[in-house]
This record gives C-alpha cells, structure tokens and sequence, in this order.
C-alpha cells in the first residue's frame, strides 16, 4: 500500500509493520522513505519502534490512508475515483506523478545495503525466523 498513489480502506482495516517485534528484520530504503513521505518521521519511528497496529482512523488522521468507506461501497468509491482522475488531463497527471516522485527520490539517500545486510544477516533474524515458525515470543539479542 505504501507504493500506490491513493489508499482507501474500509473502517475495521487494521495498518502496522510489527517487524520489531516479529521477525527483527528492517524496510528496504525505498519503504521506510515512503513512510517517512507519507505519515513523516516520526511517526514513522514510533510506527516501527512500538510495532503497534492502527486503526483505519489514526491511519487516515496521519495521512496513511486517503478514505475510509464502507466495505460495500469500498469497490463503487475506488472505481469513481479512477473514473475522476482518468477524466483529466493525462499529461498534466503523468506530469504530476513523475514530479512529486522526482522531488521525493531527490531527497532519499541512494544506498542503504548495509542497514538492510545487517537486519538479514543477524543472530536476531533467524531468531525471529524461527520464534515465527514455532508461534512463541523471541529472545532478541541484539547481534
């Protein structure tokens, strides 16, 4: 969800990323700018430091989630917006897109494999991994 333009959720959607408490793994660089872009930085970290789940509301209060509509009108609200869109301009929407992904990619820092190397190669990983598979709490370490 993070990488599509608008988001529209029905009132009982649930958002987290509980990697912290899951798996101990960590977001590719172009996922964490995209949270960051989105709900701002630090929401961003009390998002993944917390691994909380939220609720559609807070989601749309911080700018997660565009709507909120009921399941049943859920298909009919996405099919009316797109129907809204693809009724302007094209170029100028073409144009839109590529400009605000163009400011945002200005901003990412390029490389970040180290940070993601050592989520994935760590002791803390496969425990998750594993504490995961065996459904019990894990034993973070730290390394």
């Amino acid at each position: 969800a993070l990488a599509c333009d608008l988001r529209i959720c029905t009132p009982d959607a649930r958002f987290g990323i509980p990697i912290a408490r899951t798996l101990g793994n960590c977001l590719s660089m172009s996922n964490y700018a995209r949270l960051v872009d989105l709900i701002g930085p630090a929401r961003t970290k009390e998002l993944l430091f917390t691994a909380r789940m939220i609720e559609a509301e807070e989601a749309r209060a911080i700018g997660l989630v565009n709507e909120i509509v009921e399941p049943e009108a859920l298909f009919d609200r996405a099919q009316e917006l797109a129907e809204q869109i693809a009724a302007n301009a094209p170029l100028t929407i073409q144009a839109t897109k590529e400009a605000v992904r163009r400011v945002l990619d200005h901003r990412r820092p390029p490389r970040a494999e180290d940070l993601i190397l050592t989520c994935y190669m760590s002791e803390d990983f496969r425990e998750g991994v594993n504490a995961f598979l065996e459904k019990r709490k894990p034993q973070w370490k730290g390394r």
